[in-house]
């Protein structure tokens, strides 16, 4: 299992924004609070978040009546949630509510029972005993008022513990669904999301956008001669050369079978060409044996191709396809080397 800040981008990013609203808009933290704002950057309801984005600029901005109702509106009454974790969150914020709705009406008759007692004191010719019997109700439900007060308040912190655990539930279902099972690095959905989401961040400045494809070379013919079980061995130590000098701008990812690829965000072609060729010194520098026998095993090298993104007018497809070319002419010269997109043109010429 990976930790959370080796999850891909946006499966870090939800959670984080999250945490970092709340502190910033001053956000009660309750189980409805923490329900409606976790929907509200899930932007799956364009209605929903069109009226967050109104509060949330509006001068009072936003309060628990507004979460209270945005609930109410769109969100209770959802005909299935999306996953494990809407369900029970679900459930919770239902039965915080229920818990509210009793908590008020026992709160409204116990004022109701002090302001008959506070007419009751106005009554002419009032008799000791009587006084007494009021003093005495007035004290027992003001001490009632209190203690209810005070449960209450210990059921909404036990209910936002709960709340915590089940981000944090979700955070471990979310980085298991998008971890490669074998190499413990994302894998072709992680590899995905993150690219469409690096995409709309690169808008302003595209060219800082780089891909790194690499593929193992003659792995099939490794696999054949050394059996399957020493060629996933061999795709973890190369997960693992990959990982130990990963930047904190990069998401690494397993593309399919032995091909492997590196998002480097805030990285020029050159800046990705140097990781690359670190990384294809390092495993063809590897010495290589059987963990049982000791028995070296055939040497293995890797050969990488590079791209950058070209901004709004390029598509996901593209983007990978131009780095897929470079990788091919890399194996297509000789394997065991590093081309970008540029050395394609200069190729071409």
């Amino acid at each position: 299992m990976l930790h959370f800040n080796d999850a891909p981008e946006k499966a870090k990013r939800i959670f984080s924004r999250l945490v970092e609203e709340f502190e910033k808009f001053n956000i009660n933290p309750t189980p409805l609070n923490y329900y409606v704002w976790y929907q509200y950057l899930k932007g799956e309801n364009p209605q929903f978040r069109q009226e967050m984005d109104q509060i949330i600029n509006d001068e009072y901005g936003y309060n628990d009546r507004d979460g209270r109702r945005l609930y109410d509106e769109y969100l209770s009454e959802e005909q299935e949630a999306s996953s494990e974790f809407d369900r029970a969150f679900r459930r919770l914020v239902n039965l915080m509510i229920q818990k509210m709705n009793t908590w008020s009406d026992k709160l409204e008759a116990q004022t109701q029972q002090l302001d008959d007692c506070a007419r009751s004191l106005n009554e002419p010719n009032l008799g000791s005993d009587e006084l007494r019997r009021i003093t005495d109700t007035m004290i027992s439900t003001a001490h009632s008022i209190n203690e209810s007060n005070r449960a209450f308040q210990q059921e909404m912190l036990n209910n936002s513990e709960e709340v915590k655990k089940l981000r944090g539930e979700l955070i471990a279902a979310q980085t298991a669904a998008l971890t490669d099972e074998l190499t413990e690095i994302g894998n072709r959905k992680a590899f995905n999301n993150a690219l469409q989401e690096l995409m709309l961040d690169a808008a302003a400045k595209p060219e800082s956008l780089c891909l790194i494809l690499s593929d193992i070379d003659h792995f099939k013919k490794f696999n054949d001669t050394y059996g399957h079980l020493i060629g996933d061995s061999v795709l973890r130590y190369y997960a693992n050369i990959i990982k130990k000098e990963q930047g904190k701008n990069e998401t690494v990812c397993r593309y399919g079978g032995e091909e492997f690829a590196i998002l480097l965000s805030d990285t020029s072609l050159e800046g990705a060409k140097v990781r690359a060729e670190n990384i294809r010194s390092a495993i063809e520098a590897a010495t290589l044996k059987r963990k049982n026998s000791n028995e070296p095993l055939t040497k293995i090298t890797a050969s990488f191709g590079i791209a950058h993104y070209h901004g709004e007018s390029d598509t996901a497809e593209e983007f990978i396809n131009r780095a897929d070319k470079a990788l091919y002419e890399a194996k297509r010269q000789g394997r065991n080397r590093v081309l970008d997109e540029l050395d394609l043109t200069e190729t071409q010429q």
